[in-house]
């Protein structure tokens, strides 16, 4: 059996606004990039984002950034800050929960460390128990019968 990364993409219920996530990051090259140097945690400044990708143009860039906006990845926030002597608005991005999951779709393994791991997969397996639980009351199945699973799992 081959290995598999067990990687679960969070996304919303309704299936035009998934379209309109997935459609989002993988239509473009350039999409990805801007998704890919956007921090998990934390603040990511415009003005980095748009240095990292000079070889793109400005507006390009922006526009993936606005549109990660508009469909829910990313928020955004300007705070001023003093350079050279002048306050200046700086304008940055914070990834949703979606965000995350999409830019860890998209973040190497061997990237991570143990404690991003644990702190992932706490964050996916409540996530997924959360979800497990409200599908099983809606239809009237066993929760049991996934734990089960679960406890196989670990022999």
């Amino acid at each position: 059996m081959e290995n598999y990364w067990p990687f679960i993409l969070l996304l919303p219920v309704k299936p035009t606004a998934q379209s309109k996530i997935l459609a989002s990051v993988f239509s473009s090259e350039i999409a990805l990039k801007v998704l890919n140097l956007l921090k998990i945690e934390g603040k990511t400044y415009q003005k980095d984002i748009v240095k990292k990708l000079s070889y793109h143009s400005n507006k390009s860039v922006l526009n993936h950034l606005k549109r990660f906006v508009e469909v829910g990845i990313v928020k955004e926030g300007i705070e001023q800050a003093s350079v050279d002597g002048r306050k200046v608005w700086i304008k940055w991005y914070k990834p949703t929960v979606i965000g995350k999951w999409l830019i860890l779709l998209l973040t190497s393994r061997r990237d991570l460390s143990s404690a991003d791991i644990k702190f992932l997969l706490r964050e996916l397996i409540g996530y997924y128990a959360k979800s497990i639980a409200r599908l099983c009351k809606e239809y009237g199945l066993n929760p049991l019968y996934f734990r089960e699973i679960f406890d196989k799992s670990l022999e």
